[in-house]
């Protein structure tokens, strides 16, 4: 199961990883909040995205970041949003990886 070793903030202010299998990677804050992966971004039945990139500040930041159990991070964001629980595997999907 991929993991993070390390989660940190990169000099350019994308969210960094360290992964437990050796690659590192980083991803835009806005990128990570377009994904979000809750009920209130994503249709639950559908599976379609609702969350309109518009309304998404391209200036976001990102004010925490927390461990859900072994398999997750919970993230929240400036424009209020903390609702999204994202899997390791889906973070590990979006950072381009070294």
């Amino acid at each position: 199961m991929i993991q993070p070793k390390k989660v940190f903030r990169t000099q350019d202010g994308k969210l960094g990883f360290e992964w437990n299998d050796g690659s590192r990677g980083a991803c835009e804050i806005r990128d990570l909040r377009l994904a979000c992966p809750c009920a209130l971004c994503v249709d639950e039945h559908t599976g379609e995205k609702i969350l309109d990139d518009v309304t998404v500040p391209y200036d976001i930041k990102l004010l925490k970041v927390q461990s859900i159990g072994r398999y997750a991070a919970g993230l929240t964001f400036s424009d209020g949003h903390n609702s999204g629980i994202y899997p390791y595997d889906k973070l590990y999907s979006l950072t381009k990886r070294k």
